[in-house]
């Protein structure tokens, strides 16, 4: 039956009892808006009087519709009564529970006793009483908020980790906001702070502005600090957190990151400015050194922005006043810019601004890089800066005899305030082709054809590595001595032409049993080039990190950019060999050596052991060994050709079994460097975590230099953790010798609440 809110059931006889069995309903009809409901009975004595559902009764106004077991509406006064296992649903989707409600006809406006509801974050709400004031709000009298279950897993009811009590909440949903006037929060039950107004977004909107969880703690450096960060939604495509940190020692540094997104690109920029406070124990004490400047800062910002036909500008900078800022403030990349910790080279910072074309077939770019020194030993003036640096990449099809050719070009410009300036120019012509013989052999045969311009400009002024502060004149000298600097003038142009041709074979086998299955793959690579270093010519710039592992063994030129060259004749000869079985476990490891009809003192340059230059290379290789989620094990390794010492080692081992997780990582490398430095590094790193119980957690983790007998992090974590609770209290101990600092010991606590903190 259908009939219309206010006239309902009007068409049904007058003065007769009405029983409607099976979904008995009040629809729409013509423009008015009209109440529909369902129900197993509908009931009602006259024309004039209320009509009464019982029985999974469902009665809807719109996109709001009510579920009870009772419903009664008086078409007299415009009211609807609902009576027992009460739910709501408004038109937003947002569903609340009831005992019983009497609202107008509409839905819209009423008071609700004994309220619930589910928010979409999956905290809850509660109250004795709501009114309900259309769209616009709800208030709730003598309310309980919290972001934690209430039930057990068998039903039964639980005290929560935390709620808010209030005596009144207003839910504001065209602010989008919900108020608490006079709330305890309470702790497993037990009231530990009141506050006379409360604000926190509403659930429902996914950016709101207000305070986000502080953070707080005490350090040796800094004091006691307090960190209170405020959440600024200032549209929907870009945001601001402003984070003031109040540090007891060092003032007030004042710190934000602000946030944008569009169709066309994005950018996330983090910066941080203080006066330093010259009257703190830290300046008193002599822990500041001399050149500590008044106001101190930092930026890291990344970003892009796309443009037409394939253009885009992207930057990636970071930037401090002082090599002590960071570490005195304990500031890192944070969030969208964090990157992957540097254990062994933490103290330099990169930054790269990019303009460039890229189609599916090249690449034109014009881009500037900078350097910046962390470390107390280096003079920042003497830091190359790469001003420009232009290159393109092209790949074409090669008519003919098949394959594929890039051509490729480069400038780079490098730029010392003080040091010397070098500038390169280099050109190539890069040809490649593979096929695969009809019995499973791979072959590759590829060509280089390539030229260098090279320009040197105050070669006696030196460079960074001259220029240490710790470095004797000897030193000093003995540096420069290695320079091509020309008996007459101060500056020089070197050319060359570098050809090189090789072709390469593989031969991958598999077989498959009823529990495992095998690969195993032995790949040669032979190469020719003329004999010819250029040492003694080509000052070292871009190359001056460098290992030979597996992952560089079958790379034609082994330095990592242009100024090193490998010359000669060798042979990469390697076997690569994996076995994945039905139980979850999987084994895989290659190993490679290098032979060349030659010596070359290209790679053994200054008497360092890069393990390359003689007629046969050191041998180098990598295991890997996993089992299902239970443990995982990636080593790679480097030894002596004569001997067998191990050169360099590389272990990561990560894994977890019952209430035990961890992690570590150990390195080793001997040399690894161009630069005429000779350097021995032993690192461990190591993290382990202990679920006590399901919601208790004990962290340790520790970095340790071998190398210097002692350990550079140590940190000890107490952690607790539910469904809607996260609290960390972390001791850390952290020396900062190589700036001056004695070491740091601090004490934090991190609190994150559902529903409040995120």
């Amino acid at each position: 039956m259908q009939i219309s809110r206010k006239a309902l059931l009007a068409g049904l006889a007058g003065g007769m009892a009405i029983t409607a069995v099976s979904h008995a309903q009040l629809a729409p009809s013509g423009e008015e808006e009209r109440v529909v409901f369902e129900a197993d009975i509908v009931t009602r004595q006259s024309t004039d009087s209320p009509v009464i559902a019982e029985g999974n009764v469902k009665a809807y106004y719109g996109e709001r519709f009510i579920t009870s077991d009772r419903i009664v509406y008086d078409p007299a006064t415009d009211i609807v009564t609902a009576i027992g296992n009460v739910a709501i649903t408004e038109a937003d989707g947002q569903t609340y529970f009831a005992d019983d409600l009497v609202l107008t006809g509409d839905m819209a406006d009423g008071v609700v006793n004994n309220f619930s509801a589910l928010l979409e974050d999956d905290s809850r709400l509660a109250s004795a009483t709501l009114v309900k004031e259309g769209d616009q709000r709800n208030i709730l009298n003598r309310a309980v908020y919290t972001g934690c279950d209430v039930c057990k897993e068998d039903g039964s009811p639980k005290t929560p980790s935390w709620q808010v009590k209030a005596l009144k909440v207003v839910q504001d949903k065209e602010e989008q906001v919900i108020r608490f006037r006079n709330a305890f929060f309470e702790v497993k039950g037990v009231p530990i702070l009141y506050t006379p107004y409360m604000q926190i977004p509403d659930p429902s909107v996914k950016r709101q502005s207000g305070l986000l969880a502080p953070s707080f703690g005490s350090t040796t450096t800094q004091g006691a600090y307090l960190e209170i960060p405020y959440y600024w939604a200032i549209s929907d495509y870009q945001d601001f957190t402003f984070s003031p940190k109040f540090m007891e020692d060092q003032g007030v540094l004042l710190q934000g990151e602000y946030r944008i997104n569009n169709w066309r690109g994005g950018t996330t920029m983090q910066a941080g400015i203080i006066n330093a406070n010259e009257d703190s124990e830290y300046f008193i004490s002599g822990r500041a050194s001399g050149n500590t400047p008044g106001t101190r800062f930092h930026f890291f910002g990344k970003g892009y922005q796309n443009y037409a036909e394939n253009w885009r500008a992207s930057y990636d900078a970071s930037y401090v006043s002082d090599k002590r800022y960071l570490r005195t403030y304990d500031i890192s990349r944070r969030g969208e810019l964090a990157k992957d910790a540097e254990l062994f080279r933490p103290d330099r910072l990169n930054s790269e601004f990019k303009l460039q074309r890229r189609t599916d077939t090249s690449l034109f770019a014009v881009e500037g890089l900078a350097f910046q020194s962390l470390r107390n030993n280096e003079d920042n003036s003497y830091a190359a800066q790469g001003l420009p640096r232009i290159r393109y990449d092209g790949v074409f099809d090669t008519p003919g005899i098949g394959g594929q050719t890039t051509l490729s070009g480069q400038f780079l410009s490098l730029y010392r305030e003080n040091g010397l300036d070098s500038y390169m120019t280099n050109v190539s012509a890069d040809w490649e082709r593979r096929f695969t013989t009809s019995n499973g052999h791979l072959f590759r045969v590829f060509g280089e054809l390539r030229g260098d311009i090279h320009n040197y400009q105050d070669l006696e002024a030196g460079n960074e590595v001259c220029n240490m502060t710790n470095l004797s004149l000897a030193a000093y000298q003995q540096c420069i001595d290695t320079f091509p600097i020309p008996e007459d003038e101060d500056g020089t142009t070197v050319g060359r032409f570098l050809p090189t041709a090789g072709v390469e074979w593989s031969y991958p086998l598999a077989k498959q049993t009823s529990n495992a299955t095998y690969i195993i793959e032995p790949r040669v690579q032979l190469i020719a080039s003329p004999e010819a270093d250029y040492i003694d010519e080509i000052l070292n710039e871009d190359s001056q990190y460098y290992e030979f592992d597996t992952t560089t063994l079958f790379t034609e030129n082994k330095s990592a950019g242009y100024d090193i060259w490998e010359d000669g004749q060798r042979a990469n000869i390697g076997l690569s060999a994996a076995a994945v079985f039905n139980n979850g476990l999987s084994v895989n490891g290659e190993i490679g050596q290098q032979f060349r009809s030659e010596e070359s003192s290209v790679y053994s340059a200054y008497g360092l052991q890069t393990g390359l230059g003689d007629t046969q290379s050191d041998i180098v290789g990598s295991f890997g060994v996993s089992w299902k989620n239970y443990i995982n094990l990636d080593n790679s390794f480097r030894l002596d050709k004569d001997d067998g010492t191990v050169r360099r080692a590389e272990t990561q081992l990560s894994g977890a079994y019952w209430r035990f997780s961890g992690s570590a990582s150990y390195l080793k490398v001997q040399q690894p460097d161009l630069t005429g430095l000779n350097q021995e590094e032993e690192f461990v790193n190591a993290a382990l975590t202990y679920n006590v119980t399901d919601q208790w957690a004990v962290s340790a983790s520790a970095i340790r230099d071998i190398t210097a007998d002692e350990n550079t992090r140590e940190q000890l974590a107490l952690i607790y953790s539910d469904e809607c609770t996260r609290i960390i209290l972390a001791y850390r101990n952290d020396p900062r010798r190589d700036l001056g600092f004695d070491f740091d010991k601090s004490i934090s606590i991190k609190v994150e609440l559902l529903g409040i903190s995120n």
